[in-house]
């Protein structure tokens, strides 16, 4: 401008142009100049309202953004894009066509809020849910407002966002918390009331319920000793006024409480100070603690009667605590070993006066302290010892200890001396008697041997005797007294046969007797100690080693099949008790096969079914049965004869065990009522099941009848003076033999 002026100064008059005019002119560039300049400086203001607006826009925390009606984005800020996950405004812009159904979990949510701003021009707070770019959902509080032109109608709606996730995520936690302690103190197993002025403010369910009440209304606004038993309101109130004051007070103490019905009972309360709407207040818990002091009260008379029992214990009883300090012996343990808690203060001089002799001593602590490694809680160590007493005496001593959770040992002390010494006699007198028994045993062997060719030389001589006699006529008149002598003569034959028998199977009965023997020590031995795993495997090997060699005899080993078996030998049983009136039955079933030796198998039937029979009188039954179960084949033998009583049953496989008095069976024929008497078979039939593997038991109920083996039956049911009718006979007595056979592997 001022270039224009200075240029129209030089300018020469031409023609007819006013100066003043010219003036006028001038003045009005100068003004025209000025209005540049502000102008210049407006534009300069604005410039830097415009980027000061900019920074904002660009650089809020907060979410800025512009919509249409419709939902689509017209402008956003980057921190609107970060809240919804993608990288720029642009982005977000380009990708989001329709915020209401892309963005807003519930579009019916962006409905409602467009409904409210058009109602009410603007919303603020508005918190909802939002997708972000990943699919991830968070939450955001919305301010917006409509923006609209001069006849009222909205151009776009314009407004602020913020991400409230992590506030809504307090917020969630912080109500779930305040549900879990509301419901942890309304469900609690205890009393909770809340205290103000020694009124109940506030009580839970729990504490209703412990004073027998209906609801808190009956409780709520009623003084503290409402529920306080009279002879504690003093102590209640004391302690509640000296928390109010700040004083120090028990955390927990214990007081009587009466129910609504007027029960007395024990509460355990602990309380602390708070703030109650406003106002200082204390929380207190209150526990039922009855059935605790009642059990204390039981547990302080049995802790009485514990020291008593321990005091007048038949036994010594030490407690030894995990350091080896004894902290409790009995007067038993006194009497034991001569020492009381002050002469044996520790472990280690308890074994110093009981194992003298040092080697021993340390053999005993070594394996002491092994087997307290080896040793859980409660697990049983017993040891055996010989002991040297106060007094110098050797007693042999059960040592039992136990270990408890705390560390500590139990220890109980049995004198066994007297036991000792008496297994030690009787051990010599069972050698004494197993000495005597097999010059026993030698000697009848010898005796039986020496019988045998007499025997045998008398019975041909009587043979010849009755022919001799049947020659001359003579034989009706010595024939009574010739089969008398037959009979007895060969009877003594067939004793001397089963006699060989039972010596030749001695051997095998020994080494089956072994192996009882064995279950009989280890029982023992299990009584005094937790036999290890590995030891109870080799037992076992020892054992099958032992059955295994001794059926040195396993000859004729077959499969026989038992259903089949059994009918032959009933059918060919049945010609020799013709002159009997013994009804046998048996069930032909279905095909059974066992391994066995069918010789022994026909023995061991054929003897029960004979013993059977001699046993029952005429008129009564002898049943067989097979029962065949998942691994084994069951055989039952079964009379209606007249039993054995009970004195004599446990005795019945030990040999020349007799039913009958030998009186009445010497003139009587095999199969005859009262015949058996001898026992050899039942002693066979028990070494048979030990050398070929099957069980036999029997059962057996004596006739009512005639309960003890004085009383003698008549033989037939037709002639018993104590029924009328035969039947009435299997209902008095009777025996059941049964056989279990293993069945093999398929």
């Amino acid at each position: 401008m001022y270039l224009i002026i200075k240029q129209m100064d030089n300018i020469e008059p031409h023609g007819q142009m006013d100066p003043n005019s010219i003036e006028h002119i001038k003045k009005r560039i100068v003004e025209l100049e000025k209005t540049v300049k502000e102008l210049k400086r407006v534009e300069k203001e604005l410039k830097e309202i415009e980027n000061k607006y900019k920074d904002i826009f660009e650089n809020a925390t907060e979410g800025i953004f512009q919509t249409t009606r419709e939902g689509k984005i017209l402008n956003a800020n980057p921190s609107f894009a970060k809240i919804h996950g993608y990288s720029s405004p642009e982005e977000i812009i380009r990708e989001i066509n329709d915020i209401g159904n892309e963005l807003y979990v519930n579009p019916k949510d962006r409905q409602n809020l467009i409904e409210r701003i058009e109602n009410e021009g603007r919303v603020s707070n508005f918190e909802v849910q939002m997708y972000r770019k990943d699919g991830t959902i968070h939450w955001v509080s919305i301010n917006l407002r409509a923006i609209k032109d001069k006849e009222g109608k909205t151009l776009y709606y314009e407004g602020t966002m913020q991400d409230i996730t992590e506030r809504k995520i307090a917020e969630e936690a912080l109500k779930e918390s305040e549900e879990r302690y509301r419901v942890a103190i309304e469900h609690s197993n205890d009393g909770v009331a809340i205290i103000g002025d020694l009124t109940h403010l506030y009580v839970n369910q729990r504490f209703v319920e412990i004073f027998g009440y209906d609801s808190p209304d009956e409780i709520i606004g009623k003084p503290i000793t409402y529920v306080v038993h009279p002879d504690d309101h003093e102590l209640v109130k004391s302690i509640s006024l000296s928390r109010k004051k700040g004083d120090l007070v028990p955390k927990r103490y214990e007081f009587k409480g009466v129910t609504k019905t007027g029960n007395v009972i024990y509460l355990e309360v602990s309380g602390a100070s708070i703030t109650y709407k406003g106002q200082p207040a204390y929380l207190v818990y209150l526990r039922d603690i009855t059935k605790r002091k009642e059990s204390e009260k039981l547990l302080m008379e049995e802790k009485e009667r514990l020291n008593t029992l321990l005091e007048n214990a038949p036994i010594g009883i030490a407690l030894i605590s995990e350091k080896g300090s004894f902290k409790y012996v009995n007067p038993k343990f006194t009497e034991i070993f001569g020492y009381d808690r002050k002469d044996v203060p520790d472990g280690k001089t308890f074994l110093r006066y009981l194992f003298p002799d040092q080697k021993y001593r340390r053999k005993v602590i070594s394996g002491w302290i092994e087997n307290i490694k080896n040793t859980q809680v409660g697990q049983k160590f017993p040891r055996i010892f010989t002991v040297r007493t106060s007094d110098g005496k050797e007693k042999v001593v059960n040592f039992i200890p136990v270990r408890l959770a705390t560390g500590e040992h139990i220890i109980a002390f049995e004198d066994i001396t007297e036991r000792i010494q008496a297994e030690e006699a009787l051990r010599r007198s069972k050698d004494e008697l197993e000495r005597l028994n097999i010059i026993k045993s030698k000697a009848i062997d010898h005796i039986s041997h020496e019988l045998k060719t007499p025997a045998s030389v008398l019975l041909g001589s009587l043979k010849i005797i009755k022919k001799k006699l049947a020659e001359m006529n003579l034989i009706y008149t010595f024939e009574k007294m010739i089969d008398a002598m037959e009979r007895n003569v060969s009877r003594i034959l067939e004793i001397s046969k089963e006699t060989d028998e039972l010596f030749r199977s001695q051997v095998e009965f020994e080494r089956v007797s072994l192996t009882m023997e064995m279950d009989d020590f280890l029982k023992r031995l299990e009584r005094m100690t937790e036999v290890p795993p590995t030891i109870r495997v080799h037992w076992e090997m020892i054992k099958d080693w032992l059955l295994k060699n001794f059926l040195s005899e396993n000859e004729d080993i077959e499969d026989v099949e038992l259903s089949s078996f059994i009918k032959d030998l009933i059918e060919s049983l049945r010609k020799r008790i013709e002159h009997r009136q013994i009804n046998i039955s048996f069930k032909d079933g279905k095909k059974i096969f066992i391994r066995t030796n069918p010789r022994v198998l026909a023995n061991t039937i054929n003897a029960i079914v004979k013993n059977a029979i001699e046993n029952t009188p005429d008129g009564g039954t002898v049943e067989i049965e097979l029962e065949k179960l998942e691994d084994r084949v069951l055989t039952r033998i079964r009379d209606t004869g007249v039993g054995i009583t009970q004195e004599n049953l446990s005795y019945i496989f030990d040999g020349l065990f007799h039913t009958q008095a030998t009186e009445l069976y010497r003139s009587r024929n095999p199969y005859d009522f009262g015949a058996g008497g001898k026992g050899l078979e039942l002693l066979m039939i028990r070494r048979y099941a030990i050398k070929y593997g099957f069980d036999v038991k029997v059962e057996s109920k004596r006739c009512v009848h005639i309960p003890t083996e004085k009383d003698v039956c008549p033989g037939n049911t037709k002639l018993c003076k104590y029924i009328s009718e035969p039947e009435e006979c299997a209902t008095t007595g009777g025996t059941v033999f049964t056989l279990s056979f293993v069945l093999p592997n398929p």
